[in-house]
This record gives C-alpha cells, structure tokens and sequence, in this order.
C-alpha cells in the first residue's frame, strides 16, 4: 500500500532515532503510542510493557548513548490501513556509557506501527545484536 502519511512519518521515525544515538529520546518518546500495550525489547535487554514501563526506559538508554550516528538500510516494510511494520538494520556509531571513544554498533531491528486517531504511532520495537550468519556444517 502506497501511505504518503507513513513515508512522511518514517522520516519522523528516523529522525527520532538519530536523535536518541545521541542522547535525546524526546522525539521517540513523543512519536510512541502511550498506551499500556506498547512494547520495548530494547538493545539493551530486557522488556517492558505498557507506558509506565517504555518511557522510563527511553530515557534510560537515552543516558548511556552520547554522540552517535545512525544509518539505516531497510531489510522488509508493509503498510495496511491501520497496522504496518518495518525490518532494518541499524548501524550506529555511539559512546556507549561514557566511553572515552565512539563504537560501532549494528542492531537488527523490527518495529510495529499502528494508527490511533488518525495518526501513526509506534507501538512495538524489538532491537537486538546483529550476529553475522553461520554457515551449516558440512
């Protein structure tokens, strides 16, 4: 489905995400539903569920991020009228707490969208570790 309002609102996203590298989740947290269904499995473990829950922990990983960047390549994306998805990897380049030198650091991310009020919103992300594939044992 061809959504002009969920390309505009992936640049949203993207920016969002850009900015929490480097230590703002004000954007992010803005774009997130707030509704107690919301989920985070975050590149920092762990999860949470539910409003009370993710706003804590965006600005919690907020803390540990300082001077990142981020690219994204999309792997997957699909849009319907209410629900749609996306598949990147992220590749990012951060101090992660308070180290004295930025670190590369590659995520496999999925995150889930869905429409309230007319609006787009983030409902769920899930981001963890790249692992380069192993190949079968011959």
């Amino acid at each position: 489905m061809n959504d002009p309002a969920f390309a505009e609102f992936r640049a949203v996203v993207a920016q969002a995400n850009r900015e929490m590298v480097q230590g703002n989740p004000t954007r992010l947290k803005a774009i997130y539903s707030h509704q107690e269904d919301v989920t985070i499995l975050g590149g920092f473990g762990g999860v949470e569920r539910g409003w009370s829950q993710v706003e804590p922990r965006l600005d919690w990983a907020a803390s540990q991020l300082q001077d990142g960047t981020l690219t994204e390549e999309m792997v997957s994306m699909g849009v319907g009228t209410e629900l749609a998805y996306t598949v990147t990897i992220e590749r990012n380049c951060v101090r992660l707490n308070n180290a004295p030198e930025p670190q590369p650091l590659e995520l496999r991310v999925t995150q889930i969208f869905r429409r309230e009020s007319g609006q787009w919103r983030l409902v769920h992300r899930h981001a963890d570790p790249l692992v380069h594939q192993l190949s079968p044992q011959t």
